[in-house]
């Protein structure tokens, strides 16, 4: 637990050093996505609706970082032990590095690793519990060139994967150069 911590906490450093880093770069481009995310652990498994924004800098033709903000928008109800439970994902934030390659003019395929902090809240009978975790992500995209200034964007995340519970799903959204 303690090593995989250290690893998640490196990358997680080393993606916001380099984001900030290339700022001044001036390769810079800004997002946003829609995500269908479903929350899955023994017993339990919710699918919520989110919105991000994102902002990232290309530090060349193959690798990129990325910052990303995000909070539900979509919520959902599942009955556990007769009651309905209500299940919504306040927000999240991340740092990543993508990689990829270049196939046509229109076609980008990807791979992206990073980190990522989210908060969930479950609801039933009045009562709230409010959980904050973090894990490595790690998902696979495409980007899918529409014109110089715009990309649209498919991508599959892993956003978390930890002690049973796995937080993962398939977002689309856009990219516009600044």
């Amino acid at each position: 637990m303690f090593k995989r911590t250290n690893v998640a906490r490196s990358i997680a450093c080393g993606a916001l050093l380099a984001v900030s880093g290339g700022v001044f770069a001036g390769d810079m481009y800004y997002g946003g996505n829609l995500a269908f995310i479903d929350y899955s652990e023994p017993g339990l498994d919710a699918s919520v609706t989110a919105l991000y924004g994102r902002i990232g800098t290309n530090w060349n033709e193959n690798f990129s970082g990325e910052l990303r903000v995000g909070f539900g928008i979509g919520d959902d109800t599942v009955d556990i032990l007769g009651e309905d439970v209500d299940i919504e994902l306040n927000n999240f934030f991340g740092a990543y590095i993508k990689g990829g390659a270049q196939v046509n003019e229109v076609f980008y395929p990807y791979a992206i690793v990073g980190f990522t902090r989210g908060e969930a809240e479950a609801s039933v009978l009045g009562f709230s519990v409010t959980e904050s975790e973090t894990d490595v992500s790690f998902g696979l995209g495409a980007d899918f060139n529409v014109s110089e200034s715009l990309t649209l964007n498919l991508e599959y995340m892993n956003y978390f994967d930890k002690d049973s519970a796995e937080l993962s799903g398939f977002s689309l959204g856009f990219t516009s150069a600044f």
